[in-house]
């Protein structure tokens, strides 16, 4: 196996041309840096004004970004808000659904009592009950609200003497 000498003596002819045009090359980048700096001397003025005004206009950003978070009281967005009133709606005689109302004025729409509970926390179903209760307090319900009052009673007040307890 024959073996190739990569290496190139430093007096060598490839060597001196080589460093002869790097030379020459680094003396006309630098005159024409010059040239150049001469000319766009009021830009690099006004480039840096530009620049120092951004920073300063970045920097009472961060102040008022500062400011403001420990000035403003943060509220998750998962905050579930307290249920105010809810309704009942017939569309036919066999076809209706609940509307409940929250504090912040959404609304949401439920056919079922047991799908209100899959999307409902504890404190959701104690707010409907507690409405609920005061609203019938004083009248009786009828139709799709008094399937509504004794679902909720059956959670809320469970008793021995009924069915759904005894097994």
């Amino acid at each position: 196996m024959k073996r190739v000498n990569s290496f190139v003596p430093m007096d060598s002819e490839v060597v001196e041309s080589s460093g002869k045009k790097t030379a020459s090359s680094r003396k006309e980048t630098v005159s024409k840096k010059r040239a150049g700096e001469e000319l766009d001397e009021e830009s690099v003025k006004r480039q840096k004004l530009e620049d120092d005004a951004e920073k300063a206009e970045l920097q009472l950003y961060l102040e008022t970004v500062l400011r403001d978070d420990e000035a403003v009281n943060v509220e998750s967005l998962s905050t579930k808000y307290p249920i105010v009133d809810w309704k009942t709606h017939i569309l036919a005689e066999d076809k209706m659904y609940y509307q409940i109302i929250r504090a912040d004025g959404s609304e949401k729409y439920y056919k079922i009592f047991s799908a209100m509970l899959d999307d409902f926390e504890k404190q959701d179903a104690l707010d409907l009950y507690r409405l609920v209760k005061e609203r019938f307090e004083t009248a009786s319900p009828k139709g799709y609200d008094r399937l509504l009052w004794v679902d909720l009673i059956t959670l809320f007040e469970p008793s021995e003497e009924d069915e759904i307890w005894k097994a």
